[in-house]
């Protein structure tokens, strides 16, 4: 499904006194994780660098490094693209975070301080709070912020950005983890589970409930990738009234 529009882009702010370029990277990177950017959404690099209200090329820089790390895609006119996944991209890209976020969520469960977990346990409640609200932006971002500090309490910077580069890449499918009933979304405990499991310092449990967690979201996600690749049929009618044509 292309998009010409600039869709998110209307969200992203204008940059203060600091490196130009990490400022492109940073509210893209936010834009992506939040379902801001919708996959098939196209990016001209003028058009993002009047919203952003700089030149065109610290804007330039930055689309380049996403297309670089297989974030983004080049296109002609300065111009970039939001991928369009496909079930298996999805797929691989998932069977690697249950490995990766997985190793985190062990290593985290026997190092996380108690401090940490309350503030697992305070963003939890509030991305509970926003899941069923309008605003679902607001909800992907609580929890991308659960999860991170998760994973920053494993200690291992280098697995960390591992795991950011591959919630980018994940990023245009998480548009379609709010898709068709809503009720989809609130069906799952495993965030209960992993907190209990960092408490009890359960290395196993708690990377049971991260894979658990990744592969609940994969399931909502790929089945709407095949609904949107999936031809409607057409009604039985329209069909008799092309055979007698």
């Amino acid at each position: 499904m292309d998009d010409d529009a600039p869709t998110g882009l209307g969200a992203l702010s204008v940059a203060p006194r600091k490196s130009l370029v990490s400022h492109v990277e940073e509210a893209l990177q936010q834009a992506l994780i939040e379902g801001r950017l919708k996959p098939g959404t196209r990016l001209v690099t003028r058009e993002l660098a009047d919203n952003l209200g700089m030149s065109i090329t610290p804007v330039r820089e930055a689309l380049v490094r996403f297309v670089a790390s297989g974030v983004l895609t080049a296109e002609p006119s300065q111009s970039f693209r939001v991928p369009n996944l496909t079930g298996e991209q999805y797929s691989e890209i998932c069977e690697v975070r249950k490995a990766v976020e997985g190793l985190a969520a062990s290593k985290a469960a026997e190092r996380i301080s108690p401090a940490a977990i309350a503030q697992m346990e305070s963003l939890l409640g509030q991305y509970l709070a926003e899941k069923s609200a309008d605003d679902h932006h607001l909800a992907l971002r609580l929890n991308k912020e659960f999860r991170f500090v998760l994973y920053q309490a494993a200690d291992m910077p280098t697995l960390e950005r591992v795991i950011e580069l591959l919630w980018l890449k994940a990023g245009p499918g998480f548009n379609y983890l709010y898709d068709g009933d809503r009720r989809t979304i609130t069906e799952h405990t495993n965030y209960d589970d992993l907190l209990k499991a960092l408490r009890q310092r359960q290395p196993h449990a708690a990377r049971q409930a991260i894979e658990h967690a990744i592969d609940d979201g994969a399931r909502r996600v790929l089945d709407a990738i095949a609904r949107r690749r999936t031809p409607p049929s057409a009604p039985r009618g329209a069909a008799r009234r092309r055979d007698m044509n």
